[in-house]
């Protein structure tokens, strides 16, 4: 389609994995390398001019992703199949966009979220790992998944998740609705999947901090529970490093639609 012998603006939700580990984080910054800035770098190479990409989620510095999404609008005449690859011609080898969708120009990749899952893995080992080291958390000492997962139960549904929001981050509301946080022992990891409706800033961390706490016996599921009916901080985090965090996937209402 083209408006005045031009071909017109289409919309396109587009899926991105990255590795954080070089990047000041998702959103653009002056004098620092973010994954947003390379992207609508790409996006201007690709448009002959400005672009804006607007992402599901803002993921601090060092946080990776396999499946974040992002609205991307393109003004040349390209297939949706083949916008991976037109943008990935100008990217560096740590950010690739792995999918695109056409969508309605009214949509917003925030708003229109319907869930986030995000993915925090520790790895359990007296040595370090050269190989894994940027994406997992190592922790030295045996962790007991048991634990972990009473804690778990108590923090999965919709309650005020004040006390595990990072401050200086203010919110509208810091009520949030978790539908799943999960401990996945696999040999020498631990896996937790945090699924939300949405995540306040560290909010996901901060979880998995807590999560350890319990899982080393630092923290005892009745202590979580009085913390949650008083909003007491003192039953979060610590937040824990960036790097062993990964954006999965973004969640949208219509399948048809869904981020591949």
């Amino acid at each position: 389609m083209t408006t005045g012998g031009s071909p017109a603006k289409r919309t396109f939700r587009i899926t991105v994995a990255y590795d954080g580990t070089a990047y000041a984080g998702w959103q653009v910054q002056p004098n620092a390398a973010t994954v947003q800035g390379v992207l609508e770098l790409a996006a201007e190479r690709l448009n002959g001019r400005p672009a804006s990409v607007l992402g599901a989620g803002r993921t601090d510095a060092g946080v990776h992703a396999r499946g974040q999404a992002a609205r991307f609008a393109c003004f040349r005449d390209i297939a949706a199949e083949r916008i991976p690859a037109a943008l990935n011609a100008f990217l560096p080898e740590d950010v690739v966009v792995t999918g695109a969708v056409e969508v309605s120009a009214e949509f917003h990749p925030i708003r229109d979220a319907t869930a986030k899952h995000y993915r925090y893995t520790f790895r359990v080992s007296p040595h370090p790992d050269p190989f894994d080291r940027r994406y997992v958390l190592r922790v030295p000492d045996p962790i007991d998944p048991e634990p972990m997962r009473s804690v778990a139960a108590l923090l999965v549904g919709e309650r005020d998740f004040a006390p595990f929001e990072k401050t200086g981050s203010p919110r509208e509301s810091t009520v949030r609705r978790l539908t799943r946080l999960d401990v996945a022992p696999a040999g020498e990891y631990i896996h937790l999947d945090l699924v939300a409706n949405g995540f306040l800033y560290g909010m996901a961390r901060n979880l998995a901090g807590t999560m350890l706490r319990a899982g080393q016996g630092a923290l005892e599921p009745e202590e979580v529970e009085r913390g949650l009916s008083t909003l007491h901080r003192g039953i979060a985090g610590p937040c824990l490093p960036a790097h062993g965090l990964t954006l999965m996937h973004v969640t949208y209402p219509d399948p048809t639609r869904r981020c591949p």
